[in-house]
């Protein structure tokens, strides 16, 4: 089965509505249970930091939406540093011009339960490799990102080393832990390898 990734920065919004538009309702769909303090209208999910201009990767398959990610700038607002930064501390979490952050991270529910040996998804293959891809050309070497343990261990397994920033801790029922992620081609290649993509 053919799938491949969709960049959608702020200047290509206009573009994409109806992309964006079933990108919210799967965020909806999957974040649903998860307790976030976001506000929703009717059956899209959608915060405050949608209106930063974020750059969007979107995992497509067949032409169907299969999972999405939000790209920001740590230089500016983030839901690690701004939501987070309570339970975390400011001083815990890396920022500057060539570090970006990631959230909102959904695969859709039919692809969730389809993991490998490492416990991840083809989907989270095709994202984390459009995610080293979009960050060399924002400029940028690292991502910092709040993750739950079953994708930590499985980046690790798969041979792109999460760096913890701090210890693991319990929200909305899920054990979530911040980390750092610095690109590299090695990574790139072995993403792109997992997901069966080049």
């Amino acid at each position: 089965m053919s799938m491949y990734a969709v960049v959608i920065d702020h200047t290509l919004a206009g573009h994409h509505l109806d992309l964006l538009t079933k990108m919210f309702e799967l965020r909806r769909r999957v974040l649903d249970n998860c307790h976030y303090d976001a506000p929703v209208s009717g059956d899209v999910e959608f915060d405050i930091y949608d209106m930063l201009k974020p750059t969007y990767l979107l995992a497509m398959s067949e032409e169907d939406l299969v999972g999405c990610v939000r790209l920001l700038p740590t230089t500016g607002p983030t839901t690690l540093r701004d939501t987070f930064a309570t339970r975390l501390g400011p001083n815990q979490i890396p920022s500057g011009p060539t570090i970006l952050e990631t959230s909102r991270f959904c695969i859709a529910s039919k692809c969730a339960s389809d993991f490998d040996r490492n416990g991840l998804s083809r989907v989270a293959y095709v994202l984390f490799a459009a995610l080293i891809e979009t960050m060399w050309n924002l400029s940028a070497q690292s991502i910092v990102m709040m993750t739950d343990l079953r994708t930590e261990h499985g980046l690790n397994r798969a041979g792109w080393r999460m760096q913890r920033l701090a210890s693991p801790q319990l929200s909305g029922g899920t054990m979530l832990v911040p980390g750092l992620l610095h690109g590299s081609s090695e990574a790139l290649d072995r993403m792109c390898r997992h997901a069966n993509v080049r």
